[in-house]
């Protein structure tokens, strides 16, 4: 087994689920089109981390404003990755609340998101970067797993 690679059993459908849990940034998933490997890390404009946080989604949908609640799949400086029961299409405007530290971000859907069973998988960016608002230091730019 590579000693890089982190890899947890399923959770059971009645095991409570931490607030956060942090998995080496390695295994991150790439979009489909994306490059993979060395050239991936480049091809980002910031790393991604997996880490799962609650959060909530605040969104005017036909002029109503609706809450919904949402778990990060991964985070980067500029944005997450986001498990959402309420499939959202792109650029549709939105609110991020931190479920940790109640601090609220504004940003929008970059891409259509990605039924799974899970929910619909959605790919959202900050309006600016924010590279503190995940509480996480994020790994240095340089850093790739054949280093661990």
């Amino acid at each position: 087994m590579n000693p890089s690679k982190v890899v947890l059993p399923k959770p059971s459908a009645n095991a409570r689920r931490p607030s956060a849990t942090l998995l080496h940034p390695s295994t991150a998933t790439t979009r489909d089109s994306a490059p993979k490997g060395p050239a991936a890390e480049e091809h980002r404009r910031s790393q991604r981390v997996l880490l799962r946080i609650r959060t909530k989604v605040y969104v005017a949908l036909q002029g109503i404003p609706t809450t919904f609640e949402a778990t990060t799949l991964s985070v980067n400086s500029r944005g997450a990755l986001i498990a959402l029961n309420q499939n959202l299409s792109t650029d549709t405007r939105l609110v991020l609340e931190h479920g940790g530290t109640k601090e609220r971000v504004s940003c929008r859907v970059v891409r259509p998101p990605r039924e799974t069973p899970e929910g619909f998988h959605t790919a959202i960016e900050f309006d600016s970067a924010a590279p503190g608002f995940w509480r996480i230091a994020f790994p240095p730019s340089d850093w790739r797993s054949e280093d661990a």
